[in-house]
């Protein structure tokens, strides 16, 4: 996985360190827009393996300072993937070092060439929407989430950061609260990476 770090989910609503996907994201501080939700803490779940992580972002208006880029490292996976070019997991590879060092452009090229082999792969599918939200192609980015989900019923990052997209990027209040509340239907207690239950922000978002 190179530099993937491990842990996240909830990505940086303007973009910041997210964590590749599998399961959840880093965790992000975002400013639930619009004035029903006022100053809540939301994070945006982001997968990094086909088990579980959590990496999240976090949601200012200022952007934080992109790690630095180990060229070395970079080059190689780069040379791994072309010298291998039907292999999804070098792909992938190449991928989830480009998505932990704010490469998202890179990212997205590598994801979308290992889904081409490996089409089935959940947690890529769902980093590859984190790239396209990084990247402020939002429709994709709301594509991407809802392949992985359907491809795994019980997908729950997926779902949220999908929500996630509606709200802040897409202004699309009501389809953000019908997948939260799927998300809810899958597990009843489920939390965002910052530890505050969803049904809790679905609440606020009907004025309960």
């Amino acid at each position: 996985m190179g530099v993937h770090k491990r842990e996240r989910e909830m990505e940086d609503l303007k973009e910041n360190y997210i964590k590749k996907s599998s399961c959840y994201l880093l965790v992000v501080l975002a400013l639930l827009a619009g004035c029903f939700i006022g100053n809540t803490i939301t994070m945006l779940y982001m997968a990094n393996t086909p088990s579980q992580g959590v990496r999240q972002v976090q949601t200012t208006s200022s952007q934080p300072a992109a790690p630095a880029v180990d060229s070395g490292r970079l080059a190689e996976l780069e040379g791994i993937a072309k010298a291998n070019p039907t292999d999804a997991n070098a792909w992938a590879q190449l991928g989830h070092y480009c998505f932990d060092n704010d490469l998202p452009t890179k990212a997205v090229a590598a994801y979308e060439r290992s889904l081409e082999l490996r089409p089935n792969n959940v947690g890529v599918w769902s980093d590859l929407g984190v790239m396209y939200r990084r990247t402020k192609q939002f429709d994709k980015a709301v594509d991407a989430f809802r392949h992985a989900a359907s491809l795994d019923p019980k997908h729950v990052v997926s779902r949220f950061n999908m929500g996630i997209v509606y709200l802040h990027d897409l202004n699309d209040r009501a389809n953000a609260l019908k997948v939260w509340k799927e998300v809810l239907s899958i597990d009843p207690q489920a939390k965002t990476p910052g530890g505050r239950p969803v049904a809790e922000l679905v609440r606020e978002m009907e004025g309960k």
